[in-house]
């Protein structure tokens, strides 16, 4: 349940004072910074949403806030997102930062494989924004011109730029010799990349290193796999630990060791991408380990004498194998759900499998991508039902509300042994964020009309937050609306107390300021006409604000006379003075105006 508790509010309002407030920004900015760290970037994410100044009333604090956000959202890998924001800076941010977000957005646009977009914001830089630029920034935004290059496997542009690049910095860096080495491997010249790679640690080098190896053929493939596996284990970042699993796929594919591929590519593909490293260096996607499952799958079958449509021959020893042999069970599992004689034996066997791979580490991740990024089921209608539901809870539990809409798509009906209830909710709040207000509202209404309904207290306050959701969207006459309904039913006092104060915000976002402030005193008088309880105190001080919007000046005195009297507290007390003294000014102001 959202809460505006009393001390919260006269908390905001004292804190007026210019110098103050920055104050405050920055320690609650850096307060969000530890907790990305922390492990919670999300819930930073979302506390920035809330409490990030506006870039009209202080500028610099708002781009303090803005670099922090662009840094958790590039770790994050939310390149979209991150994007999106770098579009739509405000005109008059200092130079510098705009600088570093452009940079930001050109690496971002290269992670998404946008390489034509990521050159064209790479132009910008270098032609409108260059002047005392570090050549270490020049050289960065050369590098990016030469990934956006790589990316689209523009081989000899790429080579070319390189050699101007070594031209006009002089430096053999890393970057440069990365960069060389992938063009090389992706020209076939292996021996070449081999011999520049020679002397390289760093993780980035020896991947590269170990690609020219196996595309060398200088020593046996499983040599290098052995060696993949041993460097996927010691990497420190996960996007090098699944570099190194899918070359270790690679190499036991190459060197005919099927059971351990597939373990490899379910390793890499459970752990976050680096798709610049790999582009055209490993083939590391959903429907690769789908074709690997399935190649197997028949192998086997091929073996054991199964035949595919016999459902009986891959079911039970798929379920045999569940404790000893896991990843045979998977194997068996995947050809029963791609082959299987009916949907429904087809939904089991992917549930099984679903079920196994989410127990691995990060195999929720190995999940969603198993069934959200392969061509098998690029439209949702393809997915298992049972899936669609599973991956529809992730998607809400991410906050990921365009993969949730997309997979609720014409599913009406709750999954199996759900609440129907909790079921539509869950979709009218998610019609309502991705945009399509009037549905989620039209959900809403069927459900507050359906005279079967039982409200109890849990479900009243599950249904409000929905509407709340419909007031963050500034959708206050619909909220209004389902408020009204939502009073008709059987609310116990304290819940129609809340529900007035909710009525009252929304009056007050709408500039109703006479009915907002009757609502908020009705909230506060409802069950006492003198009751001066922390819900009554913040209802009281919301009417007296909208009192004075109302142009009510003395009813506003009166209600903040009350609460001084009521209050012990001492600053409290300061900003109930300080309100009552301002609506003195305004009315001798107003008084001389006449």
């Amino acid at each position: 349940m959202k809460w505006t508790g009393i001390a919260l509010l006269f908390a905001t309002v004292a804190s007026g004072l210019t110098g103050h407030a920055r104050a405050l920004d920055t320690q609650s900015l850096a307060e969000l910074s530890q907790l990305a760290r922390a492990g919670a970037p999300q819930l930073a994410l979302r506390r920035m949403d809330a409490e990030q100044p506006d870039p009209s009333e202080d500028l610099v604090q708002w781009v303090a806030w803005e670099q922090e956000r662009l840094q958790i959202l590039a770790s994050r890998g939310l390149h979209a997102e991150l994007i999106d924001r770098v579009n739509k800076l405000p005109d008059d941010v200092e130079e510098r930062f705009r600088r570093q977000a452009m940079s930001m957005k050109a690496d971002a646009q290269l992670q998404r494989g946008e390489a034509g977009e990521a050159r064209a914001t790479v132009r910008e830089l270098l032609w409108f924004h260059n002047n005392g630029v570090e050549p270490s920034h020049l050289a960065h935004w050369r590098r990016q011109v030469v990934r956006s290059y790589v990316l689209e496997d523009r081989n000899e542009d790429a080579r070319l730029a390189l050699l101007r690049y070594r031209q006009d910095f002089g430096d053999e860096s890393s970057e440069w010799r990365w960069l060389s080495a992938q063009v090389m491997l992706q020209s076939g010249h292996a021996e070449s990349a081999l011999n520049l790679l020679k002397e390289d640690s760093a993780p980035q080098g020896v991947f590269l290193r170990y690609v020219a190896k196996l595309d060398a053929s200088t020593g046996p493939a499983s040599e290098v796999e052995k060696d993949a596996v041993e460097m996927a284990s010691e990497a420190k970042q996960p996007e090098m630990q699944s570099a190194f699993w899918g070359l270790a796929a690679r190499a036991a594919g190459k060197a005919g060791h099927s059971f351990e591929q597939i373990q490899y590519l379910e390793n890499a593909l459970s752990l976050p991408f680096d798709h610049e490293l790999t582009h055209a260096l490993l083939e590391l996607d959903a429907d690769q380990l789908w074709d690997s499952y399935l190649e197997l799958g028949k192998q086997i079958g091929n073996k054991e004498q199964k035949l595919i449509g016999n459902d009986e021959d891959w079911y039970f020893p798929a379920t045999e194998a569940l404790e000893k042999e896991p990843l045979r069970a998977r194997v068996l599992f995947s050809v029963l759900a791609e082959h299987g004689s009916s949907a429904q034996r087809r939904s089991v066997a992917h549930e099984y499998l679903v079920g196994m791979l989410e127990e691995r580490p990060d195999g929720k991740r190995l999940v969603q991508r198993l069934y959200l990024e392969s061509r098998r089921y690029a439209s949702a209608d393809k997915l298992p039902p049972v899936i669609r539901y599973r991956l529809i809870d992730d998607a809400l539990e991410a906050g990921d509300l365009n993969t949730a809409s997309r997979l609720m798509e014409g599913l009406a009906a709750p999954p199996v042994g759900s609440d129907r209830f909790e079921w539509d909710l869950r979709r009218a709040r998610v019609t309502i964020f991705t945009g399509d207000v009037d549905a989620g509202v039209r959900l809403l209404q069927k459900l507050l009309a359906a005279e079967q309904q039982e409200w109890d207290a849990q479900r009243v306050d599950r249904l409000l937050q929905v509407i709340f959701d419909l007031q963050t969207v500034q959708h206050h006459e619909q909220a209004l609306s389902l408020f009204d309904a939502l009073a008709d039913k059987p609310l116990d006092q304290q819940q129609r107390r809340e529900l007035l104060f909710w009525m009252a915000d929304s009056r007050q976002s709408l500039e109703q300021y006479e009915q907002a402030a009757f609502l908020y005193l009705k909230s506060a008088t409802l069950l006492d006409p003198l009751a001066m309880d922390p819900w009554a105190q913040t209802a009281r001080y919301r009417a007296a604000k909208a009192l004075v919007q109302a142009g009510l000046l003395e009813d506003a005195r009166q209600i903040y006379s009350s609460l001084l009297r009521a209050t012990r507290d001492a600053s409290r007390k300061a900003v109930l003075r300080n309100e009552i003294q301002r609506l003195h000014l305004v009315k001798a102001v107003k008084e001389k105006g006449g």
